[in-house]
């Protein structure tokens, strides 16, 4: 089985930024976890940051995290999960948002997925910003 994702992070003045994110070594043994036995806690967070290295899979944290929202909605249909975040107008105000993780807590680790946009948004107080976020099981 394999696991692919993608993010999409679209703002409130139409700005989209979307592509394909990395499923992380830390994010592999969660999902294993869950589909095992179900002790594996799943995401209930997505961070935003400034970082622009590439992601690798032992990757742990988000580079230059700036700050983590609790996912408002999650969704799952035909082995697509989709997960929704969203921040608002006075959030992370004076960033240049370049990366987003996937997390299961509020604080720490474990990072689950991680991507690298490929153009950056330029968060002010005029734009909120909504991430959607999906990871597809399938054939390898």
């Amino acid at each position: 089985m394999k696991i692919t994702g993608r993010v999409r992070l679209e703002t409130s003045d139409g700005q989209v930024v979307e592509g394909e994110n990395m499923v992380v070594n830390g994010g592999r043994d969660i999902f294993a976890s869950l589909i095992a036995d179900n002790t594996g806690t799943r995401p209930t967070h997505i961070a935003l940051g400034t970082g622009t290295t590439p992601t690798t899979l032992t990757d742990i944290t988000l580079e230059n995290e700036q700050g983590r929202n609790a996912i408002a909605s999650t969704s799952s249909s035909s082995a697509v999960v989709t997960w929704k975040a969203f921040y608002g107008k006075s959030d992370l105000n004076g960033n240049t948002i370049s990366n987003a993780g996937l997390f299961n807590a509020s604080s720490g680790v474990t990072m689950l997925a991680a991507f690298v946009l490929a153009s950056t948004i330029a968060k002010t107080s005029s734009i909120s910003i909504t991430i959607t976020w999906t990871l597809t099981l399938a054939d390898t």
